[in-house]
């Protein structure tokens, strides 16, 4: 399979627009030589398979596809926002997990005991969990774990 370089050059450039990041950091952050990403930019080089490998290891959320051929969204929905129904297990990596609660304001964070549904709501569940994302995009989920 052959990589477009130049295609290639755009997607980097609207990954780091997307993040606010220089190529720099970016370099920094997947551990490739500064003047790897220079030469990508530039069109002077096509990005090696290391490149590629390493950047797709540091954000595993971005869809590999959409990187090498340009082919479908950004971002990976499935790793995107996965919101579980049930406790977490350790080692989880969804965005609930990355909230610091101890930011929150205290009343926010008192969760009601199982057994004791509201007053008038005995029998109330979740019908549908909805997440908007900056980029004007959005995600359903309903508690059966299905996507809308």
């Amino acid at each position: 399979m052959t990589i477009s370089g130049c295609l290639m050059k755009e997607r980097l450039l609207q990954f780091l627009n997307a993040h606010q990041m220089t190529s720099t950091r970016l370099a920094d952050q997947i551990g490739v030589q500064r003047s790897s990403i220079s030469h990508i930019l530039s069109g002077r080089n096509k990005p090696s398979y290391d490149f590629i490998y390493k950047f797709l290891q540091h954000y595993q959320e971005i869809n590999p596809r959409w990187l090498i051929v340009g082919g479908g969204p950004m971002y990976l929905k499935e790793q995107q926002a996965s919101i579980p129904f049930a406790e977490e297990k350790p080692g989880s990596t969804s965005r609930e997990s990355n909230i610091d609660k101890s930011q929150a304001p205290q009343d926010t964070i008192d969760e009601p005991q199982k057994d004791d549904p509201p007053a008038g709501k005995q029998d109330v569940q979740i019908a549908r969990i909805v997440i908007f994302y900056s980029d004007h995009s959005f995600e359903e989920y309903q508690p059966d774990g299905k996507k809308s």
